[in-house]
């Protein structure tokens, strides 16, 4: 039976309920509510360089996967090539960034996925998907197609992929992983006794300026802890990012975290006395806790790590959560537990001139086309 595809300008044009049916085992954010709170809260605009995209694909008139993806027209706001479209428009005057982009949006962790039904074969949708994104670029006159930080679970996904003639880029990244933990103190024997020691000397300069650590779950979250996270939040982007660069995030996209996501959220909080002293955010399903947003009213050392890692360590170990992704970013992890792991992206050039040209480009700087690793990635 032919599959019969349907593109679609936003998830809200999709039954929330067939779109989780599909992402039941996908991160949490690749689920309906998500990608809604960022589409509909002017995070994600025509503006901003964001066009949704996504293509519904349907066997025997069901559906059999989905895969979300944005029409991009700026090269800004891209995690995962390192640069790479910009480096090329530069060197090429061609616009490399126009094209298609399948990823989590303004989210660099490793969770994008197709979204398929279980009884479908994977590599069947990574077929017919990849088949109908091309004539999507080549009938739009694309310059790329993109995929960012492809999950784990993706069997067989590479080989299709670089036999459609994707270049595939690697980057590392950091995860702490539960190796089987009964406390904090037997996951602190992992590390040689000076490391072992100045984790348990951070901890305890925390606690003597009064600071306690909790994690409060979403739905018992107050709703004035969204509106709190969207204020730190502010502040650490200023902080990290200046005046002139305009937030990603806004007041209504946490707004509506609080409506119709809290069931995913985990907040790490430091009190001091009765005052909340800083906020982390996290997204939660299943044995996966993924760390996102932070921010702190005042700058007390080592108070980022203990609410960012050791506090969400001790409370994944107690609840045998299997990996916790602290997000992109922040060399210091490795020397706090989290272990270095590789990434995969995957880049496809359309128009045979401007193929030739960035293939050519990659293979005198990067390495062969099909796989260029490292140069060219953060």
């Amino acid at each position: 039976m032919a599959v019969r595809f349907e593109m679609v300008s936003g998830v809200e044009r999709v039954d929330p309920e067939v779109w989780n049916r599909l992402s039941r085992s996908a991160a949490p954010m690749m689920e309906w509510e998500y990608l809604y709170c960022l589409e509909r809260s002017g995070v994600l605009t025509p503006e901003r360089g964001f066009v949704p995209r996504h293509i519904m694909a349907y066997e025997d008139g069901r559906i059999m996967a989905i895969a979300p993806l944005y029409e991009r027209t700026r090269p800004w706001v891209e995690f995962g090539d390192g640069g790479l479209l910009r480096f090329l428009g530069e060197l090429t005057g061609y616009p490399y960034y126009v094209g298609l982009m399948a990823t989590v949006p303004l989210t660099p962790v490793p969770a994008y996925q197709f979204l398929y039904d279980a009884e479908h074969d994977p590599v069947k949708v990574y077929k017919v998907v990849g088949e109908y994104v091309d004539f999507v670029c080549e009938t739009r006159g694309f310059a790329t197609c993109r995929i960012y930080y492809f999950g784990d679970s993706a069997p067989g996904l590479h080989e299709v992929l670089l036999r459609r003639g994707f270049v595939g880029l690697r980057s590392d990244y950091c995860l702490w992983r539960n190796k089987g933990y009964a406390t904090f103190e037997d996951f602190l024997m992992d590390f040689r006794s000076p490391r072992r020691h100045k984790i348990r000397r951070e901890m305890r300069d925390i606690e003597a300026e009064g600071i306690r650590l909790t994690m409060v779950r979403g739905d018992d979250a107050p709703q004035d802890f969204f509106d709190i996270m969207h204020e730190l939040y502010i502040l650490t982007w200023k902080k990290y990012m200046g005046e002139e660069v305009r937030p990603f995030l806004n007041g209504r996209f946490f707004h509506m975290l609080g409506r119709l996501f809290r069931h995913r959220l985990l907040f790490s909080v430091a009190w001091k006395g009765r005052h909340l002293l800083a906020l982390a955010l996290f997204y939660h399903k299943g044995d996966h806790l993924y760390g996102r947003y932070w921010g702190s009213y005042d700058q007390v050392p080592f108070l980022h790590f203990a609410v960012c890692y050791y506090q969400p360590i001790r409370y994944a170990i107690a609840q045998g959560i299997r990996v916790l992704d602290p997000g992109f970013g922040g060399e210091h992890k490795t020397f706090r537990g989290f272990e270095s792991t590789l990434v995969q992206h995957y880049i496809k050039f359309y128009g045979d001139e401007e193929t030739r040209t960035a293939h050519s480009i990659l293979g005198r700087y990067g390495g062969p086309p099909e796989e260029v690793g490292g140069r060219f990635v953060r």
